[in-house]
């Protein structure tokens, strides 16, 4: 099976490990420093704003248009945003996002992902992977 055919499965699991991680994170846990300036509320930041964006990307790929670039000041932008998201909603927020982009992923026929894995845009259709990577990242940090 390809990546593109495969993905909506392993981003159900991939959610399904991040919802049950963010369920049992409490306010502590939050705070806690992955390094590079990064927290646990952050990195749940980082994933529900990639997760959101590529939603609406895919948006625009359904609707005939190409797939958008991606904007490579967007990870030092929400950096210094970081101040001013609440850790008590990013939990939720990410396991939103992440539903929503499986949802979105999931309408879309498995030629059109596998074409947009074709094209080198698998980061896209396959967002089980960056979930995973931060996920790891998370628990390596919790007691």
């Amino acid at each position: 099976m390809s990546g593109g055919a495969s993905a909506p499965q392993r981003n159900a699991e991939a959610t399904a490990r991040l919802r049950a991680l963010v369920e049992r994170l409490d306010e502590a846990d939050l705070q806690r420093s992955l390094g590079g300036g990064w927290t646990v509320a952050f990195a749940l930041a980082h994933l529900a704003f990639w997760d959101t964006r590529q939603h609406f990307a895919l948006q625009v790929y359904a609707h005939g248009e190409g797939f958008p670039a991606e904007d490579k000041t967007v990870n030092d932008t929400l950096v210094s945003l970081a101040s001013v998201i609440r850790p008590d909603t990013v939990g939720p927020e990410a396991v939103r996002a992440a539903e929503l982009v499986d949802a979105t992923l999931a309408g879309l026929s498995a030629a059109r992902r596998d074409s947009l894995v074709a094209e080198g845009l698998g980061f896209a259709v396959e967002r089980w992977q960056h979930r995973h990577d931060h996920i790891a990242q998370i628990e390596a940090v919790l007691p």
